[in-house]
């Protein structure tokens, strides 16, 4: 039984095929890999002699892609995701992998704010910035990066958070569930490639994105205030 499972969330990303051989290459061939798929039938054939697994998605979004891929993945150490659009490397999805493998964290991300602002614009470098404050100012974390699309989580990890519902944040969600259960997290630095003949997928308008991922930031965060503070009003004023 494989010991890593990596996930590639795809809709006709036309490098995606080559970059599964080429997971094969870095990782050998005692992994396994899962394509879950958002297109056609056609595209899917593409898969067909490159050693990977490939599946509909059922599904719709990003989260919810990568979260049926894991339900199913028999990776019994790690499971990972990779964005195979080109602008992430096979090796350093290697380096997040063995992160968590090692034992230094139970869930490790990519880590792309050093790229080229070629790669990756100024507008959109402080967005993530300004993200990932947040984010360590409200869940006590020390995160540069939380919208990587290269990232690994161990079993247990994975295990603890199979049966909560994705909610639209990306690769955050992960890291939002994670942190709330007390896991280790953490970045490690990997390149960042400028996007080549495709257009991201994720959303049409970066705004909009970033105003909904902000909502379901909040909303978490209410409803765990919520949560606390009913547990403590009900402790204070419970009689015995």
């Amino acid at each position: 039984m494989a010991e890593i499972s990596i996930i590639a969330p795809t809709i006709k990303e036309e490098r995606a095929p080559e970059i599964a051989k080429e997971i094969f290459k870095v990782f050998g061939k005692g992994i396994e890999l899962i394509i879950v798929d958002k297109s056609d039938t056609h595209y899917r054939k593409l898969f067909r002699g490159t050693g990977a697994t490939v599946r509909i998605q059922k599904s719709k979004g990003y989260e919810y892609a990568i979260m049926e891929g894991f339900s199913i993945a028999k990776g019994t150490k790690v499971l990972a995701s990779l964005d195979p659009d080109g602008t992430y490397a096979v090796r350093d999805l290697k380096r997040v992998v063995d992160a968590v493998k090692s034992g230094k964290a139970d869930f490790a991300s990519g880590d792309r704010s050093g790229c080229s602002f070629e790669a990756m614009g100024p507008y959109l470098k402080l967005g993530n910035f300004l993200f990932a404050v947040g984010f360590d100012v409200l869940f006590l974390q020390r995160m540069k990066d939380v919208f990587s699309g290269s990232f690994a989580m161990s079993r247990e990890a994975f295990e603890s958070i199979r049966n909560v519902r994705p909610y639209y944040s990306g690769t955050l969600f992960f890291e939002m569930e994670l942190a709330k259960r007390g896991f280790r997290l953490r970045n490690v630095p990997v390149l960042y490639a400028p996007r080549i003949g495709t257009v991201s997928k994720l959303a049409k308008s970066k705004t909009v994105y970033a105003s909904r991922v902000l909502a379901s930031i909040l909303r978490d965060r209410w409803r765990e205030a919520s949560y606390l503070l009913s547990e403590l009003f009900e402790g204070r004023f419970r009689k015995d």
